[in-house]
């Protein structure tokens, strides 16, 4: 090979370094240190069965209360900590009187396993649910529920579809639909970035506040006592629910790409994994309670739901009471 040949090659090569030399690779990680919930538990609607007729149509306002305020549970995503369970940073000062942080890599290395979770339920609310019968055996129901929570007036909604029987003293009716429920809530997200060859990670924390409304599915089996010459006829449902919250902020950054020359190699420069859990809450709801025939067209119910929470890790008071009253119009 000639002399100038070998020169060629040695600057092809020393191009395609400099360019990796300038694309170190960095590794960025978001975590979800905290996370504050406002919202109610989701609502699911009652409806009894008695003398099943076609093309009837009720109307149910009702009313609620709940008798705790807070829970607190974990969500997974905490970034790690130090022997004392605190994410450790270094305050830095720059010359230009900026102030950013910076994670020793010798510090946090201990699993985070103390609570990140804060739910916080409003104290009362109300609803106005709407059925409508198709057949003497289906049912089409809409509703829709409000609350306050954190100075948010938070709405709630749901549609569903009912099969229900009724023989002689007994009333049963299966409900299946899906239900929007509003929850407002505050995530605090730490980011960190790091050069892959260092030991210390840059670290920047970001406040997400905003109100979420997402849908999900639910179902509730309901078995009353549908006796004529009975004024109180109890009943008993049991029902499931789930809630969830949209993605947090910031969202994880795009990997940047370089393509080198004649090679057309895809570089990247940010290993970005963003570690942040997800919010879900899924609850079974146990409904004992009595209806009370008032005449013809309006019947009482009272009673009290009791809402066990199952998937949220480490919470805390997972059964929630929430007693309530209903009036059933059928016009």
């Amino acid at each position: 090979m000639r002399p100038t040949t070998w020169i060629r090659v040695g600057l092809c090569f020393a191009a395609a370094f400099a360019l990796l030399g300038c694309a170190e690779t960095k590794e960025v990680t978001l975590y979800l240190q905290d996370l504050e919930v406002r919202g109610p538990v989701s609502r699911l609607p009652v409806h009894v069965t008695q003398n099943s007729e076609e093309h009837a149509l009720t109307v149910t306002p009702s009313v609620w209360g709940v008798t705790g305020k807070q829970s607190v549970g974990k969500v997974d995503g905490h970034s790690p900590v130090n022997s004392r369970g605190v994410f450790q940073v270094d305050t830095i000062y720059r010359a230009d009187n900026a102030i950013y942080f910076r994670a020793p890599g010798n510090a946090n290395l201990t699993t985070f396993a103390g609570t990140n979770l804060s739910w916080i339920y409003p104290t009362a609310g109300g609803g106005l649910d709407v059925d409508v019968s198709l057949s003497k055996s289906w049912a089409i129901s809409l509703g829709a529920s409000y609350s306050s929570a954190g100075g948010k007036g938070l709405w709630g909604y749901r549609t569903g579809l009912g099969l229900r029987q009724h023989k002689g003293s007994l009333g049963v009716r299966l409900d299946v639909g899906w239900a929007w429920e509003s929850i407002a809530y505050e995530a605090v997200t730490v980011v960190t970035s790091r050069e892959i060859s260092s030991t210390t990670s840059d670290v920047a924390f970001f406040r997400d506040i905003d109100v979420s409304t997402t849908g999900n599915f639910y179902a509730a089996l309901t078995v009353n006592g549908a006796s004529a010459e009975r004024v109180f006829n109890p009943f008993i449902q049991i029902g499931l629910t789930r809630q969830t919250l949209e993605d947090y902020k910031p969202t994880a950054p795009k990997p940047e790409t370089w393509i080198v020359p004649p090679f057309y190699l895809l570089i990247p420069v940010q290993l970005v994994h963003d570690l942040r859990g997800r919010f879900e809450s899924t609850r079974i709801h146990v409904t004992p309670g009595v209806s009370i025939d008032l005449d013809p067209q309006f019947r009482l119910l009272i009673g009290a739901r009791a809402s066990i929470e199952t998937s949220v890790e480490n919470f805390t008071d997972p059964v929630l009471v929430s007693p309530f009253i209903q009036f059933d119009w059928s016009p």
